[in-house]
């Protein structure tokens, strides 16, 4: 199946149906069948332009989840229950204890100390430079005058050092052992424990991810989580200790 290109897509996006003209310059039965080809090709038109509107939402709602940064994915440790986010998503109810933790600025990244090497900028990477014991000083310049980025620093090897002018046999072997010691700690999986049930972080989650959409115009209703009776008590402590005050009656 062809789907349409992104300008046909879009001319059709802006087309509007038209009301078919009223033809009755011919008989009667002529102007009837002129008539009814019309009123189908209007339905037809019509029909076209709904699958074009959905077929836009489709694929708003794909980019949405298909792109953005696998930094901004957090995985975590819900009482021995593996569960992944969007940073979006957990910071969906400002202020609350929730969004605090998962703040980009003031989160800390649990085994890590906050490195995100692959988002490292020329300047971060000669700062890390200086950083390695028995380097000298003016191999940091090189990264900055190449314009290497931690993407770039992580994807070195032995030539690529040369090429950027790293020209002593020890040096090269002393960065290519320190780039491998932050290839694994970039690769390693990073997971933030969460103590209390999964059930009721769960329907958290689920609720913040419909919040979420909403808030991007993909869904409209956003029904309050449903929670077996048994174990309400223990969702409305979870609920209260992450969004304490007036924030609990989004969930309760």
């Amino acid at each position: 199946m062809v789907l349409f290109s992104g300008h046909r897509h879009s001319s059709l996006v802006k087309h509007s149906v038209k009301t078919p003209p009223v033809v009755d310059r011919f008989g009667d039965e002529v102007n009837q069948a002129i008539n009814e080809r019309w009123t189908s090709l209007q339905k037809l038109d019509e029909g076209a332009l709904s699958l074009d509107k959905s077929f836009a939402d489709e694929e708003r709602f794909i980019n949405l989840f298909a792109t953005g940064s696998t930094s901004d994915i957090i995985t975590l440790n819900v009482g021995g229950t593996l569960m992944a986010a969007k940073r979006a998503t957990l910071l969906a109810v400002e202020d609350s204890m929730l969004a605090q933790q998962f703040d980009d600025t003031k989160w800390t990244e649990q085994g890590c100390d906050n490195v995100r090497v692959k988002e490292w900028t020329p300047a971060q990477v000669a700062e890390w430079a200086t950083t390695v014991e028995g380097l000298q000083e003016d191999v940091s310049n090189l990264f900055i005058e190449n314009e290497i980025n931690g993407s770039e620093l992580l994807a070195l090897d032995r030539d690529g050092l040369k090429d950027i002018g790293v020209k002593r046999v020890g040096t090269i072997c002393l960065l290519l052992e320190e780039i491998g010691v932050m290839k694994e700690k970039v690769n390693k999986d990073i997971v933030t424990l969460i103590e209390h049930s999964p059930y009721c972080f769960g329907k958290i989650l689920d609720f913040l991810r419909a919040k979420h959409l909403c808030s991007l115009g993909l869904c409209r209703e956003l029904p309050r989580p449903s929670v077996c009776e048994h174990k309400r008590d223990m969702f409305e402590t979870v609920v209260r200790y992450y969004f304490p005050g007036e924030s609990s009656t989004l969930f309760l």
